[in-house]
């Protein structure tokens, strides 16, 4: 899975966040109901999470902003304040359940399809994932502690630098077209409680930036060429993906 311990000074980028923060609150206001998702009665540990990202944001960024228990979802009172999308999960009978979540920018994949299923369902189209992530993935959950929060990143392909898409939509892209997304995920848990946040920094830049560093563009091109069929399929690039390397190996 590739985690790493999180430094809590960088629990959130706020840094040059301004766009997506306007972008996040239009989505909000005109497809809440794509982009937020609850189950009841995990309304306190959310609102305990958020307390606990005000505070993160007071120490680390000088941000001076509460939450109030009285307003909307403290998920969507955050959204004025950071770019993350966040999801919560509680253990459940042995599983971990989302049970509340804002995704504003979903990488392919509908949060209404998601929301009350345990991560082995909602991970369950990923290539691979029933032999080599399944046996660890609750196991990994479980270890983390409130003292030792961790984090990683994930990668995709995409055609377009739209970063709200809860749907694949193909578009014919030339490999000079194509855009880098990067999801900078978290992971932490609330104190003597079984409940975790997850959280996931989304960003699309011009795949062309990786010709300028040659030892990124050899090492991407060797993953592109590694990728299973059922992985390539996976990231919609089956008819591109040869395109790609090529574009990276000139």
């Amino acid at each position: 899975m590739g985690l790493r311990e999180l430094n809590p000074a960088v629990w959130f980028e706020i840094d040059g966040i301004e766009a997506d923060l306007i972008e996040r609150k239009t989505l909000i206001d005109v497809k809440r109901e794509i982009v937020f998702q609850e189950l009841p009665g995990h309304r306190a540990a959310a609102i305990e999470f958020s307390n606990l990202i005000s505070a993160n944001l007071d120490t680390f960024h000088g941000k001076r902003f509460r939450i109030n228990p009285d307003g909307d979802h403290p998920f969507i009172q955050l959204s004025d304040e950071i770019a993350e999308d966040l999801c919560l999960l509680k253990k459940i009978e042995g599983r971990w359940i989302l049970v509340a979540a804002l995704v504003v920018f979903p990488s392919r994949w509908d949060l209404r399809e998601k929301i009350g299923l345990d991560i082995d369902a909602i991970h369950g189209p990923v290539p691979g994932y029933t032999t080599d992530l399944q046996p660890l993935m609750s196991y990994t959950f479980d270890r983390i502690t409130e003292t030792r929060p961790v984090w990683r990143r994930n990668w995709s392909l995409h055609s377009t630098p739209e970063l709200h898409e809860p749907t694949y939509t193909p578009h014919n892209a030339m490999p000079n077209q194509y855009w880098w997304r990067t999801e900078r995920q978290t992971l932490t848990r609330l104190p003597q409680q079984d409940y975790l946040l997850f959280t996931i920094r989304n960003r699309a830049e011009p795949l062309s930036w990786i010709l300028n560093d040659p030892v990124a563009k050899s090492a991407f091109a060797e993953t592109l060429r590694s990728l299973t069929p059922e992985m390539v399929e996976y990231k919609r690039i089956v008819q591109d993906r040869d395109a790609l390397v090529a574009y990276l190996t000139d």
